[in-house]
């Protein structure tokens, strides 16, 4: 029995120890700064690693830059997606709960199971004002290329979430694979990619403190 609780104490230490290797090792730690500790301890940094994970094993051609700060900007976009079909700007949202909103709408509201309701900004608003920023730095880069990604958490439920713009996408996390079938067109190639990829680069915040000033955010429940 001893030897049994001895095994299963070193099984455990090796899983721990691969875990920790693992995610020193990927580029979200890299590039974010945040430890696994984070990542177990904090829901919203749970759900942006989450998040990158599933980015990263989207096919074709790709670069992502995480968590970036441009200068005169009061915004932080969560991720940036460079793919081979275009420019994906991703406005991360962890809310909970029943979810009503249209494009249009300056405030979205939450509705939780003990019928509490919270607002909190149009996340598509948020992310068409990132998406200006980002322009700003690739005045080369054709306005058609850039596509509004707004991705909520897999327990919240759409109840009435009215998108009409063509270049705006609001969905659960879980149907983030169904959402990349479509998009194998190559319209950016990889030297594009590259250029666009080094002028925003600079501006990844690494191991943020507070996340939530100087920069807006949406709150998350």
């Amino acid at each position: 029995m001893a030897m049994l609780v001895l095994f299963f104490i070193v099984f455990i230490g090796i899983l721990f120890a691969v875990n920790v290797y693992v995610y020193e090792n990927s580029e979200f730690s890299k590039l974010t700064g945040h430890s696994l500790l984070s990542v177990w301890t904090n829901k919203e940094v749970r759900f942006l690693y989450k998040l990158a994970q599933k980015l990263k094993k989207v096919k074709g051609e790709l670069k992502i830059l995480y968590n970036i700060a441009l200068p005169q900007s009061e915004w932080k976009i969560d991720f940036i997606l460079l793919h081979q079909s275009g420019i994906y700007v991703i406005n991360a949202k962890r809310s909970s709960g029943w979810i009503y909103g249209s494009e249009q709408d300056l405030q979205w509201a939450q509705v939780l199971e003990n019928g509490q309701m919270n607002t909190f900004r149009n996340p598509i608003i948020e992310n068409k004002l990132k998406i200006d920023d980002v322009k700003k730095y690739n005045p080369e880069v054709s306005n058609d290329l850039y596509q509004s990604l707004v991705v909520f958490n897999k327990n919240c439920s759409f109840k009435k979430v009215e998108i009409r713009s063509q270049d705006v996408d609001v969905f659960k996390i879980d149907e983030l694979k169904t959402f990349w079938n479509d998009r194998m067109d190559h319209i950016l190639t990889k030297d594009q990619m590259m250029s666009i990829y080094s002028n925003l680069e600079t501006y990844m915040i690494k191991k943020p403190t507070k996340e939530k000033a100087p920069f807006k955010d949406a709150a998350s429940s």
